[in-house]
């Protein structure tokens, strides 16, 4: 992803249940993008479980799931947004197809009304055979505050985990932490779970967008932590045992730095044979994707894999670019992106082995006004083979 702009001055708009800052003013055209050795954090510490295998770090973000027939998408029938609802927005999706059927988990906004803060925030699924037709939102049972952000992910034994962050908003004295809940079938998940309560556990230390990737030196977190008033940072951490229970230490924070800014709302998945982190600009909410730099040989190998004996080596993330999606009428408006209307947050990314194209889900709205400010959003669809050049649906 490209373009953006130097010197930039933010806006920061009171959030009181809606999870992003979202409004942006810029100065100048051209991107800063730093991407620098970063300094390690302290952490220690280890954890029970199960080791996890060479096949599971390339498996755990895989969005075809099973031995049934892979999907046939039919790109010509579709038309953006793929999924909308006339009295919810919907946002920060993952999609996944098992046994048949499309499966996608989103932020779901309801109660519409101008007045920030008294819009409510769940997180709800629907399914759909073709990714035309979806069925009706089928809402998670909430939690104090509501909930925001789901991931994906398939651990080692088969089980779908759905990290997110809890509540949303920053008004209370309590900030947002990270949670889990597991599934078998992507339909019935468990209660709630604390993930890593260990990382930043006083009260007022909000953790969001959480994101895990097996691998084979254990899982990885990120997340972004920090408030809106405050500095806000990309952080890694790590479970060495593979054991979602943990324990888990602070890797360090990425040096990812675009339009002078963090970046947020993370999918680490392997594409083309390397880690790839896909995220949203903190400011002007756009689309970008690095590559892991770390390999056997720790910062500058070519392996993209992750050096076991380098823990270190996930910290460094280069090649980063902005993925760039065609606007259309129901993702663009008045204003820059991100404070006049949304162009395509918080972007998930697909690979379809059976046809070869690369499936990026995000979301856009052409307003900023509905649901406390956040906008009416709806989720679209685009698609590339070599994920640089993406195109929507034709219909």
């Amino acid at each position: 992803m490209n373009g953006g702009r130097e010197d930039a001055e933010r806006e920061d708009v009171p959030v009181t249940r809606g999870h992003r800052r979202r409004a942006t003013v810029a100065r100048g055209v051209s991107a800063l993008l730093l991407l620098s050795s970063p300094a390690l954090l302290a952490g220690c510490s280890s954890g029970g479980g199960a080791p996890t295998t060479a096949s599971d770090a390339t498996t755990d973000h895989a969005c075809i799931v099973g031995r049934a027939a892979a999907p046939a998408v039919a790109w010509a029938q579709l038309h953006n947004p793929v999924l909308s609802y006339p009295d919810a927005a919907v946002k920060d999706q993952a999609l996944v197809w098992r046994a048949g059927t499309w499966h996608m988990i989103f932020s779901y906004v309801t109660n519409d009304s101008p007045v920030p803060g008294q819009e409510h925030w769940g997180i709800a699924s629907a399914v759909s055979r073709d990714l035309t037709h979806w069925s009706s939102p089928s809402p998670w049972s909430d939690q104090p505050g509501g909930m925001a952000s789901p991931d994906v992910t398939r651990a080692p034994n088969g089980e779908f985990v759905a990290t997110y962050d809890s509540p949303p908003g920053e008004s209370g004295a309590s900030q947002a932490k990270l949670y889990y809940r597991t599934s078998d079938d992507l339909v019935t998940w468990s209660a709630p779970q604390r993930l890593a309560p260990n990382l930043h556990p006083a009260p007022g230390d909000r953790l969001i967008d959480a994101a895990l990737a097996w691998t084979t030196h254990g899982i990885v977190l990120a997340y972004k932590v920090g408030t809106t008033s405050q500095a806000q940072h990309f952080e890694l951490a790590q479970s060495p045992s593979g054991s979602l229970v943990g324990s888990w230490r602070v890797l360090g924070q990425p040096s990812i730095a675009v339009y002078g800014d963090t970046i947020e709302n993370y999918e680490i998945v392997r594409a083309r044979g390397r880690w790839r982190l896909v995220a949203t600009s903190n400011s002007f909410d756009q689309p970008w994707m690095f590559t892991l730099q770390g390999g056997q040989g720790g910062q500058g190998g070519q392996g993209g894999q992750g050096d076991p004996a380098d823990l270190s080596s996930w910290l460094h993330w280069g090649d980063g670019r902005q993925l760039t999606v065609p606007a259309e009428s129901w993702n663009n408006g008045p204003g820059a992106t991100g404070s006049g209307h949304e162009h395509a947050n918080s972007a998930f990314l697909c690979e379809d082995t059976a046809d070869g194209y690369y499936y990026l889900t995000y979301a856009g709205s052409s307003e900023l006004t509905h649901f406390g400010g956040w906008g009416h959003a709806e989720i679209g669809v685009v698609r590339s083979r070599d994920l640089v050049h993406w195109s929507v649906p034709p219909n």
